[in-house]
């Protein structure tokens, strides 16, 4: 018996962040105007994991998308399909707060027809089960579900109890009162929760009794390899424009405050009088975002200190890594990153916030370097330091492939699907 393992996603495809216009995917509408999805989301990586390892289960990906005007998909060569829904903008009232969330009733309705076949059904979501529309789908099927449901978590799982002890106004401890049991209510429907790191899954334990495991993205530890010679790496630098005989530091990921590249753009000006240190940057985000960053780093790009990248592809992204002495990572949460897998699977030294799964395998290997989450007068000791001294251990790269490579990470993933197909079908 062959189980369809549903994937559902929390947000569409990012066309405000493309650069380049169209998608790896994508569609004309009788209109003019397009849509389509990139291939490279989460849940589509993961199910190309899954499916080189078993054949037991099929995938799918559904994401609601708000140029749909009818339920568009298409099977990649990995074998995955991925599905756009149409889907609009609503407001949700929540207690006493109103929150803005996507709807699909075309998504609900094909859940509808595929709930009498062997489905696994899997909501992602960064910082809990907040999204709106998950809790409308478990309204419907949490209470007398004939299949499992599966939440995976990306990171930075927040529950309200933990919350209540900041400062807030009294609405706001109502609200947040409110929250906690009306999240109890609806984690009580799931089979399982998963998070990627320790901090995330205590937070769960203090509202979810059920099934909680350790879960993680991945890296392709065939992709993301060392730098095959220094020559190599020289001539690549000359290709990117970067002085030769710099320490190259690099940075990437989407340009939010939570990532606190402004900061660490700041950081690199307090030093802009070393000469022997260079930062490269490479990321995407909302327009207001990105200019500001262009805005920050621009007295360092004129001193030829510093290059500031939109989006890149995945072997122009490979040469930045491959150009650096370093990577460094500032964000106050993380759930990962696969930013930093990727640089270990590298070879580079890392230099982090202590957040994230990533930062829990560098303090068990005692290698790297960290910085304090919002101390920035300390990033400038650390910085000059490491300039001065020299730059820490990287992780050795067995370790990093033993804890991240895809063909590892999918295994786990595919134990609890044979556990929730035992109790299920």
């Amino acid at each position: 018996m062959h189980v369809q393992i549903i994937n559902i996603m929390p947000h569409g495809p990012a066309y405000h962040f493309s650069s380049d216009g169209k998608p790896d995917v994508w569609w004309e509408k009788p209109d003019g105007s397009w849509l389509g999805f990139w291939a490279r989301e989460w849940p589509d990586l993961l199910g190309e994991a899954v499916l080189k390892q078993t054949d037991q289960y099929e995938w799918e990906v559904w994401q609601p998308d708000y140029r749909a005007d009818r339920i568009y998909s298409k099977t990649l060569e990995t074998g995955v399909t991925h599905r756009l829904f149409p889907a609009e903008e609503r407001i949700y009232k929540l207690g006493f707060e109103s929150r803005k969330g996507f709807f699909s009733e075309a998504m609900i309705s094909y859940l509808k027809e595929s709930q009498n076949n062997p489905i696994i059904l899997k909501l992602y979501g960064t910082y809990g089960l907040h999204l709106p529309f998950y809790h409308e789908i478990l309204k419907i099927f949490g209470p007398v579900r004939k299949f499992p449901i599966f939440f995976l978590g990306l990171g930075m799982f927040k529950s309200p109890a933990s919350e209540m002890f900041g400062m807030h106004r009294p609405l706001t401890y109502l609200g947040l009162i409110f929250e906690h049991f009306i999240q109890k209510k609806f984690l009580s429907y799931l089979d399982i929760i998963s998070e990627m790191d320790e901090l995330s899954l205590s937070e769960i334990k203090r509202v979810y009794n059920g099934r909680i495991e350790k879960l993680i993205m991945g890296c392709d530890f065939d992709f993301w390899i060392p730098v095959a010679t220094p020559e190599f790496k020289k001539s690549i630098r000359k290709k990117l424009n970067i002085p030769q005989g710099k320490i190259v530091f690099l940075a990437s990921g989407n340009f939010i405050p939570r990532k606190q590249l402004d900061k660490l753009v700041e950081v690199f000006r307090n030093i802009a009088n070393r000469d022997d240190c260079f930062l490269h940057i490479t990321g995407h985000g909302e327009e207001a975002n990105t200019k500001r960053l262009a805005s920050l780093a621009a007295s360092l790009v004129k001193q030829r200190k510093a290059i500031l990248y939109s989006y890149v592809g995945e072997e122009e992204l490979r040469n930045l890594y491959w150009a650096s002495d370093f990577y460094i990572s500032v964000a106050t949460e993380e759930g990962g990153p696969v930013s930093v897998m990727k640089a270990m699977a590298c070879g580079l030294p890392i230099i982090s916030t202590p957040v994230g799964v990533t930062s829990e395998l560098m303090k068990k290997h005692n290698v790297g370097t960290f910085v304090p989450v919002k101390k920035y007068n300390k990033w400038v000791t650390i910085l000059e330091k490491m300039l001065d001294n020299g730059l820490p251990n990287p992780l050795d790269i067995q370790a990093a492939r033993d804890a991240y490579n895809w063909p590892n990470v999918a295994k786990r993933y595919i134990d609890i699907y044979h556990d929730l197909f035992k109790i299920y079908f």
